[in-house]
């Protein structure tokens, strides 16, 4: 009977942890999703821009027509394209930069189901079941309790808590880095489009092909990172560390934890290492904030030492003036002051 109590309460506080988890990572991804919403009104020029993007867009193809064009008069020599494929290509992609946007939201919406799907999953208290029974939970909590009674374990334990909330925090960031990316793709598309009019210049295109299927990816991928490591906190408070095997503790869950929050932000370098083109997101925040914290320091220094730049004390009348002042008065001497 205590034993069935205690897994329900264990199995219940998991389920609240993991849902306390899975709304702090909703505020992003729901607030993001799959399409452009969140993009088009916290930066409402991009939507404006657009035009003048399409209309510099045609002017690239039409400068590159041109210049294939007078290749042809080359002969072999210069092996340029076939007049007649040339147009004919140049006059697609013209076509092309005009439903650029549409074509692209077409790719988001293939995206958007998945995204949809994994976000939509929901992980009732049946997942954070009690792997061991109430005795062995009891003696695995005492052995974890034991080891921490020492001066480095906390203090371990303390890194560690830190370490994971941090790269949980710049996971978060680097979610919507990967959103801000597909949302300049989408809105720079024309001038994707505008290489693909010679065969010169259609090799960027392809590659701008390649890094959107793999933002997309990526964009569908932030999910399931964030609710994987969701459910992680849940399991850790079910299980203190433990696993079915009747091994694993603390310090086992901290250091998988940790590694997991660093695979999910270099997921877009293994990815490039497999040729897959993806923008190189992330960077690196903690020296940024350390800066700001060095530049917030300084203000604070030079406003507690502006007052002692122009010190003075007064004796039988007449002010001797020390700091900077000293030095200025010191190196301008009545009588002196030419050679100075």
């Amino acid at each position: 009977m205590l034993d069935w109590i205690f897994e329900g309460i264990i199995t219940w506080i998991s389920s609240i942890a993991s849902s306390l988890m899975d709304a702090v990572s909703g505020l992003f991804l729901n607030a993001l999703g799959a399409d452009m919403t969140v993009m088009e009104e916290y930066f409402p020029f991009i939507t404006v821009a657009y035009t003048v993007m399409q209309y510099m867009a045609w002017a690239i193809l039409f400068l590159i027509t041109v210049w294939q064009l007078f290749r042809t008069f080359g002969g072999p020599i210069t092996e340029a394209e076939h007049p007649l494929h040339l147009i004919a290509r140049s006059s697609i992609f013209a076509l092309l930069i005009g439903y650029a946007r549409p074509i692209f939201m077409v790719a988001l919406d293939i995206a958007r189901a998945p995204y949809t799907a994994l976000l939509d999953l929901s992980m009732t208290s049946e997942v954070f079941y009690v792997l061991l029974g109430l005795e062995e939970t009891l003696s695995n909590g005492l052995l974890t309790i034991a080891s921490t009674v020492t001066v480095i374990a906390p203090i371990l334990l303390l890194i560690l808590l830190i370490s994971i909330g941090w790269n949980y925090f710049k996971l978060l960031l680097e979610t919507v880095e990967r959103y801000i990316v597909v949302g300049v793709l989408c809105y720079t598309s024309p001038l994707a489009f505008a290489m693909g009019g010679s065969k010169e210049t259609n090799q960027v295109f392809k590659s701008w092909c390649r890094m959107v299927g793999s933002q997309l990816l990526l964009l569908v991928m932030n999910v399931w990172f964030l609710r994987a490591f969701s459910s992680s906190v849940g399991q850790y408070i079910g299980n203190g560390g433990a696993v079915s095997t009747g091994h694993g503790s603390i310090f086992l869950w901290f250091f998988c934890a940790l590694a997991f929050l660093k695979t999910a932000q270099r997921f877009d370098s293994y990815l490039a290492s497999i040729g897959l083109n993806v923008a190189q997101t992330g960077s690196s925040m903690g020296m940024e904030m350390l800066m700001a914290a060095r530049v917030l320091t300084g203000f604070a220094g030079s406003a507690s030492s502006a007052g002692s730049v122009f010190r003075y004390t007064s004796a039988a009348g007449t002010a001797t003036a020390t700091g900077f002042a000293a030095g200025f008065a010191n190196r301008f001497k009545p009588n002196s002051y030419v050679r100075d």
